[in-house]
């Protein structure tokens, strides 16, 4: 594999056949992955908070309950929160129906 940068376009030399990317689809590319980590980022964090509040709101913080007590109880929203963001992710990521012609030469020559 042997690619290079010339005149706004990256060139991909791949088992003798040249492929041509614009810096517009590149960067393109690259800000569909930035807003899915943003919107990853969200719904994490809105889903901790509500579900820690509501965990709050709903009985308080228990007293006199051992250390391993409290690490669950504080640690539940954040498995909650962090199972739903991964599959937020997961969904955002293959919902993409059709694949970059770039991402998908790479991930070819890596396996």
């Amino acid at each position: 594999m042997y690619w290079y940068y010339s005149e706004g376009e990256l060139t991909v030399k791949l088992e003798g056949e040249e492929h041509k990317f614009s810096l517009e689809q590149l960067i393109r590319d690259s800000s569909a992955y930035k807003e899915r980590i943003r919107t990853t980022k969200i719904v994490f964090s809105a889903l901790f908070f509500a579900t820690l509040l509501l965990q709050l709101y709903g009985g308080g913080i228990p007293k006199e309950q051992n250390m391993y007590f409290y690490i669950g109880y504080f640690a539940t929203p954040l498995i909650i929160a962090g199972f739903i963001s991964f599959l937020t992710y997961i969904f955002l990521k293959y919902k993409k129906k059709e694949a970059s012609k770039l991402e998908s030469m790479f991930q070819e020559f890596i396996s």
